[in-house]
C-alpha cells in the first residue's frame, strides 16, 4: 500500500472512530436525566383525540369532535373547554425532580403496578386511534409533594418522582360545561308566567309587573330575581330526553322570555322526589327578511342580524331538544314564582 493510501486509510478511521464516539454521546447525553426536564416534552396536545382518565372505579373518556371535547360517559354531551384545556395543561406541566429506578417490585411499591386506590391512569390517543401517550400517577411522596410516575407506553421505562403534586381528576362531573345560557336581565323585554305578565317599561326602563291590584304594589327585588333566570343558567346533571330517568316526566309548569332582539326562550320545569328537571328551547319573530335594492347600510346589517340570531335560536334547539337538565332548588325556586310572589303589602 501506498503512502497516500495509507495516510487516507487512517484518516478515514480517525474520523469514523470521531463520528461514533460523537453519536454515543450524544445519545447519552439525550437519555441522561436532568432536573427539572418536563415529563411529556415532546407531547403535541393538537394531536389527541380522545383522553381516558381512571381511577378506582372512576372515570371519563373525553372524545374530540371538531373543534371540542365531549363526554363518552354523557352520550357525547359537550365538555367544557376550559377544563379540558386545564387538564392537558397540567400534564404538560409535570416536571421531574429525579429518576427513582426500574423494577416490578418498586412499581408495586410505589403503587404503580398493581394500581393502588389513589393510583391515577391517563391515556391520550391520537385521531388514528394510536395511543400516544399511557401514564400511571402513584404515591405521593412522603417528605414532598411529588407523585411517583411512569410511562407504561414504554417498554422498561424508569419511574420518576415529579417536582411538585399532580392533582387530575377523574371526576365526569368536573367536565361537563353545564351553562345553558347567560343573557342579562337588561336583555329581557317580556315575562309570560302562569299568571301574570312582566313587560319592560319603555325607553329602556325597568321590567314590571302588569295590572297590579290596588291594594298591593310590585316587589321589585322579586321581579328582578325573575329577570335574572337567564343570566348564567346551569344545571347540575344532565339526561338524554328518552332516558328512563327522565322520559315520564311531564313539564307543566312554563315560564316565556322574549328578549329585546325579538328572540326567546320557553323554559318548562317539573319536580320529582325532591329533584328539579327543565327543559328548554328557543324561539324567534323572524320567519323570513325581505330585502330591497335601496335599504341603507344600516337596515341591511340589522336584517343580517336578524338572520345570524335566527339561525343561532336553530342550532339551539337543534341541540338542547335532545337533553333534560336536573338543576339546583335556588334556580327551580326563581322559574316557580307566582303572582303572590311578585307583589308586596302596599305602603301606607
Amino acid at each position: 500500500m501506498s503512502k497516500t493510501n495509507r495516510n487516507l486509510f487512517v484518516t478515514v478511521a480517525v474520523l469514523f472512530l470521531l463520528s461514533a464516539l460523537t453519536y454515543r454521546q450524544s445519545v447519552g447525553r439525550a437519555d441522561r436525566f436532568q432536573r427539572g426536564q418536563m415529563f411529556l416534552s415532546n407531547l403535541n396536545p393538537d394531536e389527541v383525540a380522545t383522553i381516558k382518565v381512571t381511577k378506582g372505579e372512576d372515570g371519563v373518556t373525553l372524545r374530540r369532535q371538531g373543534e371540542r371535547f365531549t363526554i363518552v360517559e354523557k352520550q357525547d354531551y359537550p365538555a367544557s373547554n376550559s377544563s379540558v384545556n386545564r387538564l392537558l395543561r397540567d400534564v404538560l406541566d409535570i416536571g421531574l425532580e429525579r429518576q427513582v429506578g426500574r423494577g416490578d417490585g418498586l412499581a408495586e411499591e410505589l403503587e404503580i403496578e398493581p394500581p393502588g386506590d389513589d393510583t391515577l391512569e391517563l391515556a391520550l390517543i391520537s385521531g388514528a386511534d394510536k395511543e400516544m401517550v399511557r401514564v400511571r400517577i402513584g404515591k405521593t411522596f412522603e417528605d414532598g409533594p411529588g407523585n411517583y410516575v411512569q410511562r407504561l407506553d414504554e417498554e422498561g421505562a424508569p419511574i420518576y418522582l415529579t417536582s411538585s403534586g399532580v392533582h387530575l381528576t377523574s371526576d365526569v362531573d368536573s367536565f361537563l360545561e353545564k351553562q345553558i345560557l347567560d343573557h342579562d336581565r337588561t336583555e329581557v323585554d317580556r315575562i309570560d308566567g302562569a299568571d301574570f305578565v312582566v313587560i319592560r317599561a319603555p325607553e329602556g326602563g325597568k321590567l314590571t309587573l302588569e295590572e297590579v291590584p290596588s291594594d298591593r304594589q310590585v316587589d321589585s327585588s322579586a321581579v328582578d330575581k325573575l329577570g335574572s333566570v337567564l343570566k348564567s343558567l346551569r344545571f347540575d346533571n344532565v339526561f338524554v330526553a328518552d332516558d328512563p330517568e327522565v322520559a315520564d316526566l311531564q313539564f307543566d309548569q312554563t315560564l316565556e322570555f322574549r328578549l329585546a332582539d325579538g328572540s326567546g326562550y320557553v323554559l318548562s320545569l317539573t319536580n320529582r322526589d325532591d329533584r328539579n328537571f327543565l327543559k328548554i328551547r328557543g324561539t324567534s319573530q323572524v320567519q323570513q327578511v325581505a330585502i330591497t335594492v335601496d335599504e341603507s347600510e344600516e337596515e341591511l346589517e340589522e336584517k343580517a342580524a336578524m338572520l345570524t340570531r335566527a339561525d343561532e335560536i336553530d342550532a339551539f334547539n337543534g341541540f338542547h331538544g335532545s337533553w333534560v337538565y336536573e338543576i339546583s332548588d335556588w334556580n327551580a325556586e326563581k322559574l316557580e314564582l307566582r303572582l303572590a310572589d311578585l307583589l308586596e303589602s302596599k305602603e301606607s
